[in-house]
């Protein structure tokens, strides 16, 4: 009884909280706070002991914060002008968005967190669009950048239902290219923004006469099936449609709304386009200069805005990299503008429970990272099949299951019922295999899952002396336990292992759950992840394109993935495994290629980075009409396809106020040779200027040898005569010395005088340690880095990062901001370091170590340097920040 009215007090206090927060957009969330519970006091004081209340509203502040709702962060907002006001959140009749407000807290039991977050970026999408209830014409574009996965449906739909509230009279979706995608955006707006009697949105109000949507689309019928002689009423209806991104469809739909519009009398119909996956088929992919016409979904997108004289056009996307290139001012006569996002760009935040790139990989290149890599490398046998198979009638390839695949799915069933245990049984649990666009050879690799599943299955339950048993017991230990307990002590998580026993008796049971599913446009299987809400669905899901975007696995655990791509919104794209995982991610595994876990890890970094830099722009209050932003290159990915890059031109990179640094190394015993030597001559240079510091970091002692005043001239030596790894973009010793060499010129007279900082190695009890002489300065221990790497590249050593956190700053009087002097630091690495143990027949000893090393620049006010960077060159150039 108690329980059951602790879950009412929780529900009902969410849903008042929203209220009041609906009724004064103004108040404090932690006076929104306090008064709910002093509204909630008064509910309940009758029914409940007054301790028992107290010990609640402690509950409820620990999961809102202190005393106040925790935010992930405030949207990231820029706009070409400020709002005009017409927008006031909170204000108004709010019908629609109250409804999915306490849909989302009732029904779904979001967090309060996740549901203000909506509210809040809405809010910011909202204001930068034009007012539907003035006569007044308007025409804005903008862009939502969200993460892969994060839930930019529910902003989208949060963002249509205030749209209805304020007055827009119609909304289209576009919906994807496939029509599962389409059906499914369907059905979930007809659950959450129409309402229909007693579902969805509809089992919180009904909708009156007055707050009515009609959709003109349904989940089996796309606008196509809509008569053109249709009698409606557009201007006295509210209208929703969704469409799927199609020549016939978006013909068919302006051909609709040209008689609507005509029938109605009324050219001030307010509309809002949610372009969903907006870098996806929307771009115009003509050449300007040979005078092609647009081409033909991005023509037809822009025809529809036309046909309104007050039109919004809001792209979604996680990957704005297409988007962000579109000519800045193309224009014709009969489209109008392209869809370049030229009034405003949100930025959704990240959400608490979100599992994105920064999860899988080192973004941020951070050398305290120690998390195990959920990265496995699926091997050469494997490799070698699906890298052989270049044209669909070779699927007879595909004749057996390879044994990195037949591991992968021993994890999945390990994963699924290690979930059950942890009282995730009646959750979707899904497995992605996704190698080919041949739908052949989706449907060959298929059938020889089945049947090797199927008999997996069969020794699971009958047969416990089985090798396949076996083998997914010592799975379980060494690559599951193993890592959980690697996780828990890295990240400071309490994820449960099991005994093998237990694991065993659930996996008997679950085993007969899991189907095997091939999703291409020839098969008739679907992710109806709906119909089995209540017991949840187990799917292995064979498939190639219709799993690369906006498709959407519950409960994905386990991927298979080799399917290269040299494109960065492809690749990201297809990368599924992001998501909602944070109560299951120590079970998550990423079978991949060691070439496509390094250009997703890459991605990553270019993400990581492009966020920045739109930070930067909200810091100096720009938009994406005043600055070209800059996107990381890499030496053989392109950042969209060739078509879509017609405005790129290379940026130079500034060095001001960043730090780089070496993690790619050679595996030539030559070069490890020639740095150490080159190591050892600027040693000599500099040695009569080291002084020796020891700074306490992390409960034990570092050494940093550091000369100062030394000569621009023997860093630049150094830096020359160092050999990085070929493929290395992200270090480049050319790239700095032209940097360095423009800032000591007479213009400028920077960088003159260097710190050169030697870092000493602390004791450890992963790996032996190794003692090292650098000429004359003698070092009792070398620095280890990769001491727990899993995942070792053939052609190269990767030491992920080599600067531990806020280490630039080690002699600063302040430990965050810009440096004072520029740093050189020199790493002397560990080599028994397990990153290390492909190359031990180089013959390290106390007179050949692995160096690194990483410069530290302070902020300068110039421009210059590396191609390592992109951007728009239709953009303004007078108003770029170099």
């Amino acid at each position: 009884m108690l329980n059951q009215l602790k879950e009412e007090y929780f529900n009902r206090f969410k849903a008042q909280y929203n209220l009041f927060k609906s009724l004064d957009a103004k108040i404090s969330k932690q006076e929104l706070f306090e008064r709910t519970c002093t509204f909630m006091d008064t509910f309940f004081s009758s029914g409940v002991e007054k301790r028992i209340l107290e010990n609640w509203k402690l509950e409820l502040q620990k999961n809102f914060g202190d005393g106040g709702i925790v935010y992930t962060s405030s949207p990231l907002v820029l706009r070409i002008k400020d709002p005009d006001g017409w927008y006031t959140p909170g204000k108004g009749n709010r019908f629609f968005w109250q409804r999915y407000q306490q849909f989302l807290v009732q029904k779904k039991n979001w967090e309060q967190n996740v549901i203000d977050v909506i509210d809040e970026t809405t809010d910011e999408v909202l204001k930068s669009l034009g007012n539907p209830k003035a006569t007044d014409p308007f025409d804005v574009r903008g862009l939502v950048l969200g993460y892969v996965q994060s839930g930019k449906t529910a902003n989208f739909t949060g963002l249509l239902n205030k749209a209805f509230d304020e007055g827009y009279k119609i909304a289209i979706v576009l919906s994807g290219i496939h029509n599962d995608l389409r059906a499914q955006t369907q059905l979930r707006l007809e659950d959450e923004v129409i309402g229909q009697s007693n579902k969805g949105v509809g089992s919180i109000v009904n909708s009156d006469e007055m707050h009515f949507i009609q959709s003109l689309t349904t989940v089996n019928e796309d606008i196509t099936g809509i008569p053109l002689n249709l009698s409606y009423n557009l201007s006295g209806s509210k209208t929703l449609l969704v469409v799927k991104k199609n020549k016939d469809v978006l013909e068919h739909l302006i051909k609709l709304l040209t008689k609507l519009i005509k029938q109605a009398g009324d050219s001030n119909l307010p509309v809002i386009i949610i372009d969903d996956e907006a870098d996806q088929a929307s771009i115009d992919t003509s050449d300007k200069k040979k005078g092609e016409d647009p081409k033909t979904i991005n023509r037809l997108i822009r025809e529809t805005l036309m046909l309104f004289n007050q039109k919004a056009y809001v792209g979604y996307t996680a990957t704005p990299f297409a988007n962000l290139l579109i000519g800045a001012h193309n224009e014709t006569l009969s489209e109008g503008q392209d869809l370049y996002p030229k009034d405003f760009l949100v930025g959704l935040p990240k959400p608490d429970a979100y599992c994105g790139p920064d999860e899988f990989f080192n973004a941020a290149e951070n050398a305290d990272d120690n998390r195990p890599s959920l990265i496995i490398d699926i091997g050469d046998e494997d490799e070698n099949l699906f890298k052989s198979i270049k044209k669909k009638d070779e699927h007879y390839k595909v004749d057996s299951v390879p044994p990195k695949l037949k591991e992968a799915l021993l994890s999945f069933l390990i994963a699924v019922s290690v979930r059950n245990l942890r009282g995730d049984e009646n959750e979707h649990n899904s497995m992605l295999i996704h190698t080919s666009r041949f739908t052949l050879v989706q449907r060959s690799l298929k059938e020889v899952i089945d049947e090797e599943f199927n008999n997996i299955v069969n020794n699971v339950r009958y047969d416990s002396s089985s090798s396949d048993v076996q083998q997914i017991e010592n799975l379980y230990h060494d690559e599951f336990v193993n890592k959980t307990q690697k996780w828990n002590h890295a990240m400071g998580t309490n994820y449960d292992t099991y005994e093998w026993k237990d694991v065993y008796e659930v996996m008997k049971k679950i085993a007969l759950k899991i189907s095997v599913m091939e999703l291409n446009g020839e098969s008739e299987d679907a992710l109806e992840y709906h119909k089995y809400k209540e017991d949840g669905l187990n799917v292995i899901a064979v498939g190639g394109d219709k799993l690369s975007r906006g498709l959407t696995l519950e409960g994905l655990s386990i991927s298979y993935y080799y399917r290269n791509t040299l494109m960065y919104d492809t690749l990201m794209q297809m990368g599924r495994w992001f998501g909602y995982r944070k109560s299951y991610l120590d079970l998550c595994r990423i079978y991949t290629s060691d070439d496509i876990a390094a250009n997703f890890e890459h991605l990553a970094i270019a993400m990581h980075q492009l966020r920045e830099e739109f930070d930067k722009m909200k810091n100096e209050k720009l938009s994406p009409s005043e600055y070209a932003v800059r996107m990381l290159a890499h030496p053989k990915m392109m950042l969209t396809s060739n078509l879509k890059m017609k405005n790129v031109r290379a940026a130079y990179q500034n060095y001001s106020d960043k730090l780089h640094q070496t993690r790619l190394l050679s595996k030539e015993k030559s070069t490890f040779i020639n740095n150490m030597n080159t190591t050892v001559e600027l040693i000599d240079k500099v040695y009569s200027k080291i002084k020796t510091q020891e700074v306490e970091e992390k409960k034990t002692k570092t050494k940093y040898h550091v000369a100062s005043e030394v000569d621009v001239k023997d860093v630049i030596e150094f830096l020359s005569s160092y050999k990085t790894y070929e493929g290395s973009t992200k270090s480049s010793s050319e790239s700095i010395i032209e940097y360095i060499k423009l800032l000591n010129s007479e213009e400028y007279k920077e960088l003159k005088s260097w710190k050169v900082v030697i870092v000493e190695g602390i004791p450890t009890q992963e790996v032996t340690n190794q003692k090292v002489n650098l000429g004359p300065l003698s070092l009792s221990y070398t620095v280890t880095r990769g001491a727990s790497a899993d995942k070792i590249p053939n052609d190269r050593v990767d030491v992920k990062a080599i600067v531990a956190a806020k280490q630039k700053y080690f002699d600063e009087k302040k430990k965050s901001g810009s440096v004072s002097k520029p740093k050189l630091f020199i790493y002397p690495l560990n080599p028994h370091a397990n990153v290390f143990k492909n190359v031990q027949s180089v013959g390290f000893n106390d007179y050949l170590v692995p160096i690194a090393f990483a410069v530290a620049f302070p902020s300068t006010e110039h421009k210059i340097s590396d191609q390592v960077y992109l951007k728009n060159k239709t953009i303004d150039e007078k108003s770029e920040l170099q």
